[in-house]
């Protein structure tokens, strides 16, 4: 990479996470304590700059100036830029993106299909939606449904081109005795 578009990738990177911190509203866009977060869109990020975000099937969006982009496993700030080519979720006003949670690095297998991963904590679901500890709300694909009781360490693999869970393994459910007064 050339230095001039070294230094536009972390200038873009500087501008995009201190709009993450600045902003005089009172209340954030998105609030990051795990309460569930519904995405307006997801997918895989094809472009990001100040100017805006490109999705896959070329879905372009604006970028606000105050955009909150973090991980969602720790909901750390990651520079817009560090998201392209990873699977991501996003939260829109009008067709701004005001938040953006990177959820997974995409992998292609030999058939061209693409996928990622995710793990986290199920705490709740709700019809074809994992709710999960982080906050993150993924949706399971037409057909498919979670086990009875299924809460805790859950691993889910989403099919990045249609956007849903294609997969999931869940937590056995475990009981435990208690001899102590035998």
């Amino acid at each position: 990479m050339c230095a001039a578009r070294r230094v536009a990738a972390l200038a873009t990177s500087a501008v995009i996470t201190l709009g993450a911190c600045g902003g005089g509203s009172s209340k954030p866009v998105v609030a990051l304590d795990g309460s569930p977060r519904i995405a307006d869109a997801e997918g895989v990020v094809r472009q990001a700059s100040i100017n805006g975000i490109t999705l896959d099937g070329g879905r372009h969006y604006d970028v606000s100036k105050q955009l909150i982009s973090f991980s969602t496993y720790n909901r750390q700030l990651v520079p817009l830029v560090r998201m392209i080519g990873d699977y991501v979720q996003v939260g829109l006003k009008g067709k701004t993106v005001v938040w953006i949670a990177k959820i997974g690095v995409v992998s292609v297998d030999t058939t061209g299909h693409a996928t990622t991963q995710y793990q986290g904590e199920l705490v709740k679901v709700k019809g074809p939606q994992l709710i999960f500890r982080d906050g993150t709300v993924l949706t399971l694909a037409k057909g498919l449904h979670a086990p009875a009781d299924p809460l805790g360490a859950t691993f889910v693999v989403i099919d990045a081109d249609h956007h849903n869970v294609q997969g999931a393994t869940f937590a056995p459910k475990t009981e435990t005795t208690n001899n102590a007064g035998n």
